[in-house]
């Protein structure tokens, strides 16, 4: 795999507010990240919508817990239930709304005071598709993706606008990352659900 150790500068965030060292992994894919957690020493519960995926993170990462999920579907976890969620570039593939229930979902099984790490697509990532030609919504596009045929596209904007007054910023940083063949420009959000913990 190629190099991309984002989560590296955030363990001891992730340390002081896991609950039960447990963290919440969106779209796990093969297990690039599910594997640094683990090595790190959280107890990992994994979700991917693909099968294939689950069984490669399986293979890298026997002790996660994994979970076939679409996270076009609620989330199947209870209120308050995790510290920790991490969703690394598996939020940009929907509609606004639908990005918009998403994030809520997160929102509600986070714990108060948990806090949310994730990565978008930026605007300026044009080497993945931010130059679409069909426009369905602003910045979202019919692209020929790996994962999905549509894809979205943040600018500082759209971030605000997702994460509103129930999150408190801790980070928000645009960036280039070396994670595929080609450069990368994401936007790296560092958020805490508002509200002291228990």
């Amino acid at each position: 795999m190629e190099t991309d150790p984002w989560l590296d500068r955030w363990l001891p965030l992730i340390a002081e507010n896991a609950l039960d060292s447990t963290v919440l992994e969106l779209g796990c894919n093969a297990g690039r990240d599910t594997a640094h957690l683990a090595q790190a020493g959280f107890h990992v519960v994994a979700t991917d919508i693909s099968r294939d995926a689950l069984q490669a993170c399986h293979r890298a990462v026997p002790s996660a817990l994994l979970l076939c999920h679409d996270l076009r579907e609620p989330l199947p976890f209870a209120d308050g239930v995790f510290g920790v969620i991490v969703a690394s570039l598996c939020l940009h593939y929907f509609d606004w709304n639908k990005t918009r229930e998403i994030v809520a979902g997160i929102h509600r099984c986070l714990s108060p005071g948990g806090v949310l790490l994730c990565r978008v697509n930026s605007t300026r990532d044009v080497h993945h598709g931010a130059d679409g030609a069909v426009v369905l919504e602003p910045n979202y596009f019919l692209v020929e993706g790996r994962y999905s045929s549509r894809k979205r596209f943040f600018d500082r904007a759209a971030i605000d606008a997702l994460f509103g007054p129930e999150w408190a910023r801790i980070a928000m940083e645009e960036m280039t990352v070396d994670r595929y063949e080609k450069p990368k420009v994401v936007w790296e959000a560092v958020l805490r659900k508002a509200g002291a913990r228990q």
